[in-house]
């Protein structure tokens, strides 16, 4: 089992974080032409001892919205 990063406490409450909607990070420069949302779900993490929260992304989600351009949509991007 993890351990806390701040306290060192073994004792963590796993969850999402939500407002009106389910918390997600939208990557920056994000592919612009795809099937799926530009959103990462997240999930996250607290220590019952200490409070800290700890958010963790979807990491294959943030390469397919950030990874080069597929060859058909390729006259779609921007070039500068």
């Amino acid at each position: 089992m993890a351990a806390c990063s701040r306290c060192g406490g073994e004792t963590l409450a796993t969850g999402a974080l939500y407002s009106a909607v389910r918390t997600s990070f939208r990557p920056q420069e994000s592919k612009f032409l795809t099937l799926e949302t530009g959103d990462v779900m997240t999930k996250a993490t607290m220590c019952r001892t200490c409070g800290l929260v700890e958010i963790v992304g979807d990491v294959s989600k943030l390469r397919r919205l950030t990874s080069e351009p597929e060859p058909e949509t390729q006259k779609f991007v921007k070039t500068v």
